[in-house]
């Protein structure tokens, strides 16, 4: 099945909030309830135009779940590490200390790898979490 083009179309809060109401009264997604409208306000009011199709069922909204979090928490960790050695490295650096500031350096490659892979993990755990 291929997917439709899709329309975007701005709206203020109280108009979303009454199509969101309309949506869920009709038992409806605001996509589907949407289209349906739009359909009704054509000049032959979409009588020529092929039958919709059912909205998808809503998947339901999940939070992360604790492995998630603590994936990210690490990760928030290891960029503070990161900030922390780059601070280290360029003190080095001024102060004249060329051997240590390779070091560290070498040092900053490495949280900054491992930073990306972690991220990486999160992104992985997070879009499972969503999968169906």
């Amino acid at each position: 099945m291929s997917v439709p083009p899709v329309l975007f179309f701005r709206a203020d809060p109280a108009t979303r909030a009454a199509v969101a109401s309309a949506a869920a009264n009709a038992g409806s997604t605001i996509s589907g309830w949407l289209r349906e409208a739009a359909r009704m306000r054509l000049p032959d009011g979409g009588a020529t135009l092929p039958p919709l199709p059912p909205s998808p069922p809503r998947r339901r909204p999940r939070a992360p779940d604790d492995d998630v979090a603590a994936v990210a928490k690490l990760t928030g960790s290891v960029g503070q590490l990161t900030g922390a050695t780059i601070q280290l490295a360029r003190s080095l650096r001024e102060g004249g200390h060329a051997p240590d500031h390779d070091v560290v350096e070498t040092i900053l490659h490495d949280l900054r790898a491992t930073q990306a892979g972690l991220v990486k993990i999160v992104d992985r755990l997070r879009a499972a979490d969503v999968a169906p």
